[in-house]
């Protein structure tokens, strides 16, 4: 089987949609074992990445002719997942939301944790989430963005954590700087700007990806 060569977009779920294997299959394969090292996350790859692709096992069944057989495929759920807060990190608990993927709409409002999350298909591209009571929307490419310890991924965790206004230009700028030092000074760190291993830890877990 070849070589998939990581572009912009993909996941571990999309890339194995396309190739018709579970994700795990594909991500846990012994040839992929250096990317697993360097990415950890199976959904967060970056544009260039190589991922091995293994052949199908084919799996045969028996079954009497002039009868009926029903077969079930298998599958694992893919799960759109956000966490809802205030400003000073409180859940907006039983907040209503509209999800929008690719058209089509879902609608519920958030769990106790301010959480909400929707089984959508592993080849979606974009979402749309708006909250009604506010009259808040945003717009997700899914799947576009790369690792946090790339600066286009540290900008986006930021932006979507709401201390960062601009796009992911991939350089540490000025209005990067400031949207750490802000991230910072909520987390009560010291406002320094800096990228460091310990604030990539932190903003990881606050966006929990």
């Amino acid at each position: 089987m070849p070589i998939h060569l990581v572009k912009q977009g993909d996941c571990m779920n999309t890339i194995a949609n396309q190739y018709g294997f579970f994700w795990y299959s594909i991500w846990d394969h012994p040839k992929n074992e250096a990317l697993r090292r360097t990415r950890k996350d199976p959904n967060v790859l970056m544009a260039g990445d190589q991922v091995f692709i293994p052949d199908i096992r084919v799996k045969e069944g028996t079954g009497g002719t002039g009868q009926a057989h029903t077969f079930r495929m298998k599958g694992v759920p893919v799960k759109l997942r956000f966490r809802l807060s205030d400003l000073d990190g409180s859940p907006r608990v039983g907040e209503p939301y509209t999800l929008t993927v690719d058209g089509a709409k879902m609608r519920g409002v958030t769990d106790e944790e301010g959480e909400l999350a929707e089984v959508i298909s592993p080849a979606a591209k974009k979402a749309t989430l708006k909250i009604p009571s506010t009259n808040e929307e945003y717009e997700f490419d899914l799947g576009y963005m790369n690792p946090g310890d790339f600066a286009s991924g540290l900008q986006a965790r930021l932006k979507n954590l709401g201390y960062y206004k601009g796009e992911a230009t991939g350089s540490l700028d000025d209005e990067t700087r400031a949207a750490i030092r802000r991230f910072q000074r909520h987390n009560g760190q010291e406002e320094t700007g800096d990228t460091t291993p310990e604030l990539l830890t932190a903003i990881l877990e606050s966006h929990q990806g």
